[in-house]
């Protein structure tokens, strides 16, 4: 054993006893924050027309404070990342809850669709950094070897939300009102702003602190990140286009009623869940390369069947489609958190959401025109997506 082995091993063994329970302590207060963020965006489909009538507005002003928290989510993760990069993350992590707590209060108490659209904005600030700096958070305090069963519960975050944290709020609104859910967004960003203050233990960036982030164009200066960036594009986008119009296909297409689409997504979340926090667990096993590739063949597999199955079959295979996209996420996170040094990070995942944010865009807009020619045309161009991202992550060498 050479002199630096020897030095790391005796590292390792000096590594205090409670180092898991902090690893774990925090990751579930950041799935925490990332489940608040999700359902906090998700639940506005169904509450709109609520929203609309009490703050005596068209549906369509509504709608475009929804296009405003986008663009504050964007914006907000590309200027957070290069600072927490510098500066560390959990003043931004513990910040960015206590904004959407912030902005989720004033939009409980305001009377006015302009008190509503600010607040949504500083909400959807407030939520862009905590998806992208809870990432790189987790990434700088979990060694990689082990990091795809954290990043599982990363994904747990984004598909438990539609799933359970959605139709609660909107039976919180039904028996409540549409104010109470954006009083219990506020308390719990708050507590949770409190609990990263109080939890977060930086990493391995708080010893590079100072240290200058990449710019973002340099990170398409590399192979392997410039590749890890644009994949982004296709992973979410080709989904995005392809859940756009399924509602509508199931109900027009195959005349399924309005509560039989929705036991269809029910049934597609729970496989998401079980996918997202197994694959995580299993990467740490195969390697994360191996299960994101899988999961990335299994959709555009998937996806080219839906069109032409029915009956038990068409949910079988929705439920495998919920599973493949769910695997991909915990390995891909792993992954592209450790092409770039810590100091880094927090750039490079803000980078990665905002091609995310482009992709969906894109995917809708392309949809939207091929829905009219059949939503099998839809499939086709989710399962390309999703082939092309194969294509960009297989060459993206595994880091070691």
């Amino acid at each position: 054993m050479s002199a630096l082995e020897s030095d790391r091993v005796q590292t390792l063994s000096a590594a205090p006893p409670d180092r898991a329970s902090d690893e774990t302590r925090l990751v579930l207060v950041l799935f925490a924050l990332l489940a608040l963020g999700n359902v906090d965006s998700q639940v506005m489909a169904p509450l709109l027309p609520e929203i609309a009538r009490g703050l005596g507005t068209p549906d369509s002003w509504v709608g475009r404070a929804v296009s405003g928290y986008a663009i504050a989510a964007a914006v907000a993760a590309l200027v957070a990342g290069p600072l927490s990069d510098r500066l560390g993350r959990r003043r931004f992590l513990a910040g960015s809850a206590l904004m959407l707590g912030l902005g989720s209060a004033v939009s409980a108490a305001t009377t006015s669709f302009t008190g509503f659209a600010f607040a949504r904005v500083a909400t959807g600030a407030g939520a862009g950094v905590i998806s992208a700096l809870s990432i790189a958070a987790i990434a700088d305090l979990v060694p990689y070897e082990r990091r795809g069963r954290s990043m599982g519960w990363v994904a747990t975050a984004y598909t438990a939300a539609p799933v359970f944290g959605v139709p609660i709020a909107t039976w919180v609104a039904e028996s409540l009102g549409w104010r109470a859910n954006y009083v219990a967004f506020a308390a719990s960003g708050a507590f949770l702003g409190l609990a990263v203050q109080a939890w977060l233990r930086e990493g391995p960036a708080s010893s590079v602190r100072g240290a200058r982030s990449r710019r973002y164009l340099s990170f398409f200066a590399s192979r392997a990140t410039a590749l890890g960036a644009l994949s982004a594009f296709f992973i979410t986008g080709g989904v995005t286009g392809f859940l756009l119009f399924l509602g509508a296909y199931l109900q027009k297409e195959l005349g399924l009623t309005l509560g039989q689409v929705g036991m269809v997504f029910l049934w597609s979340g729970v496989a998401s869940l079980a996918g997202a926090f197994g694959a995580g667990r299993l990467s740490d096993r195969v390697g994360k390369t191996r299960v994101a590739l899988t999961g990335c063949l299994s959709l555009t597999t998937f996806l080219l069947a839906v069109p032409h199955v029915a009956g038990p079959l068409l949910y079988a295979t929705l439920g495998l489609v919920g599973v493949s996209v769910a695997a991909r996420l915990a390995p891909l996170q792993s992954i592209v958190t450790e092409l770039v040094p810590p100091e880094s990070r927090g750039s490079y995942v803000a980078l990665r959401n905002t091609v995310s944010q482009v992709g969906n865009a894109a995917a809708a807009i392309g949809a939207a025109a091929l829905y009219e020619h059949g939503f099998e045309y839809v499939c086709y161009m989710a399962a390309a997506f999703s082939f092309v991202a194969f294509m960009l992550l297989y060459w993206i060498e595994e880091p070691r």
